[in-house]
This record gives structure tokens, sequence and C-alpha cells, in this order.
């Protein structure tokens, strides 16, 4: 694999596909809500992979500087919305009588409306441009020990993720009577509680598993390198 990406702007393409790919994905799966077992919502179903995106960013930053990452942020956003509009234009489209019950089950996924769509795409882009900006602003005002890269990703994680799902929940899904899909304010913040700590969790445990390796194989590389 690493023979047919021996480059950096190989890795470039491979890191952004992979993290609108995840974006996209992130949108619909966030439409379950997750309880496991208990009386109120732990978190939304796109916090299994939520994770990556974050650790994407890191890896983006540390590897090509902040103005790749805000770029990739802004195509992964675009994509998600373009994907989401999309999809909701394909509700209202008809389809034959006896494919009734597939269209209402993808309805029922696809049809999450302006709203969500735009606080998704909203919650998104923000929470992305705060955690790239946090780890820059960091990268430039400490070396390059692992512990001081493994701080800052922690870090910008924290801060990046609490306002993508604070922006998120509140703007998608406040009780306030505007829309079909709307939560309790108790379940809004758990969700957002849990959410953050499950993310921060994980990249903190990924940060010298997955993060750093990669970063550093990246950054050695020639940019001329043949693919």
């Amino acid at each position: 694999m690493t023979r047919l990406i021996h480059n950096r702007q190989s890795w470039l393409l491979l890191l952004t596909g992979t993290y609108c790919v995840i974006s996209v994905m992130m949108n619909y799966l966030c439409m379950k809500p997750l309880s496991f077992g208990t009386s109120f919502v732990w978190m939304d179903g796109g916090l299994l992979i939520s994770w990556i995106v974050f650790l994407i960013s890191n890896v983006i930053v540390e590897a090509y500087g902040k103005r790749a990452a805000l770029l990739v942020t802004g195509i992964a956003a675009s994509l998600t919305l373009l994907i989401s509009f999309l999809g909701l234009l394909e509700v209202y489209l008809p389809t034959l009588p006896q494919y009734s019950d597939q269209a209402t089950h993808f309805a029922f996924i696809f049809s999450n409306g302006p709203r969500t769509i735009l606080a998704s795409a909203i919650a998104f882009f923000v929470g992305n441009w705060v955690n790239i900006s946090v780890i820059a602003s960091l990268k430039s005002r400490q070396n390059t020990t692992a512990a001081n890269f493994w701080l800052r990703a922690v870090l910008s994680t924290i801060i990046g993720q609490i306002v993508d799902n604070t922006l998120f929940q509140v703007l998608a899904f406040a009780p306030i009577g505007i829309s079909r899909y709307e939560m309790l304010w108790l379940d809004i913040w758990t969700a957002v509680g849990m959410s953050s700590l499950f993310e921060t969790v994980v990249e903190a445990c990924f940060v010298p598993l997955i993060t750093l390796p990669l970063t550093n194989y990246i950054t050695n590389l020639s940019d001329h390198d043949n693919i």
C-alpha cells in the first residue's frame, strides 16, 4: 500500500478522500440516538466515526499546515451539504407503489430537513475550524516532541468537539417547535457532554498509535517521489 502512495501529495489525496467520506456518513449515522439501555440519550450514532475526522485534521495540520487543513474542511463541508440536499430531493421524487415501504424508510433517514442539514454543515465547519486553529496555534508555540504533539492534539479535540457537538445538537434538535426532529434539553446536553468526552478519550488513545506515527511518516516523505 505504501508503495502506491509514496509521496506527500498522494497521502494528502487519500486523507482528503477519507475525510470527506467520513464527514458525509456522520450526517446520517447521527440520525440514530444511542441510549445504551438507559432512559436518556447518551450520544448520536455519528459518534462512532466522528473521531476519525479530528484525527485526520490533526495529521493534515501537522504535515501540511493550517491552510491545507482548512481547505480540506471546506471541501468536506460543501460535499456534505450537497449530498444532504440531494438526499432530501430524492425523498420527494416519485416511486412505484410496490416500493412504498422502501421509500418510507429512505425518507425517514434522508428527510432530516434543511434545519438538520444546515446545522450539520455549520457545526462541522466551525468545530473543525476551531480544532485546526487551536492545534496550529499551539504548534507555533511548542517544539515538536511527542509529548507536545499529544497535548495539542488532545486539547484541540476537546475544544473542537465541544463546539461541534454543541452547535449541532442545539441548532438541529433544540425543542423550539420548528421541525419534526427535536430532543429534550436533557438529552441534548447529555449527548454533547458524553460525545465530547468519548471523542477526546479515543483521540488521546490514538495519537501515539496512529496520529503521531502517520504524521512523522508523511513529513519525512518527498513531494516528488514516484507513485
